[in-house]
């Protein structure tokens, strides 16, 4: 039998989540453990059975803590811009725990499925229906091409390839929402000059292309 531990399961899993922070979850194992709790590795598995246990745990502490942000961004006005915000935040923040939850491999994943297990996709897409007057279908090509755009700006600021500002994120995300909505709204044949096909693209400035009556090659 194990020895008595002399720490709590919820300390146990605040030292897991500070060896995530410092360096990933393969940093999660009992030596490490055990030096971060100042007690011999073999206590660690009173609490828990398995490395792997503690890692599943956390995950969900790392859970957790994005859901506080995430609903700080609901509460901002607009929530989808809100919500944006605060992905990239905790990207920003907690990089090793955003990679936890949002840079793992998963080859049975298609993009759907990993918007939808971010775990707020109802609320978002509710927000986005009832801000911008959308149809379902809309709300939800609205949803998918932010989420696209915020996640490649919040993997470059785990990965330290960029630094943002928040107001910098904020800018951007308005502007990309704005024209999605733009694109999404306008007539199809105004749509294809804005957003030309591949092989299409018209000469010219950036006038040419918010001209919707334009010359099309």
């Amino acid at each position: 039998m194990p020895p008595k531990p002399k720490f709590t399961k919820e300390e146990l899993i605040q030292a897991a989540l500070e060896l995530t922070r410092e360096g990933g979850l393969d940093l999660v194992v009992a030596r490490n453990l055990g030096k971060k709790l100042n007690t011999a590795p073999s206590t660690i598995f009173t609490h828990y059975d398995s490395v792997e246990e503690i890692r599943q745990a956390v995950m969900d502490a790392a859970r957790e803590l994005y859901n506080g942000y995430v609903e700080e961004g609901l509460a901002m006005v607009p929530p989808m811009k809100g919500f944006g915000v605060q992905y990239i935040r905790f990207a920003m923040e907690e990089p090793n725990l955003y990679s936890v939850l949002f840079m793992k491999k998963r080859d049975d994943f298609k993009y759907v499925d990993y918007i939808i297990n971010e775990g707020h996709y109802e609320r978002v897409i509710t927000a986005a229906e009832e801000n911008f007057s959308l149809e379902r279908k809309q709300a939800e090509l609205l949803y998918h091409n932010m989420w696209a755009y915020a996640h490649g700006i919040a993997v470059m600021s785990a990965t330290g390839v960029c630094n943002f500002s928040l107001e910098e994120i904020s800018q951007m995300l308005g502007m990309a929402c704005r024209s999605f909505l733009i694109g999404m709204k306008i007539r199809r044949d105004e749509r294809e000059v804005t957003m030309p096909k591949a092989g299409g693209v018209m000469p010219g400035g950036v006038e040419s292309y918010m001209s919707a009556g334009g010359n099309k090659n």
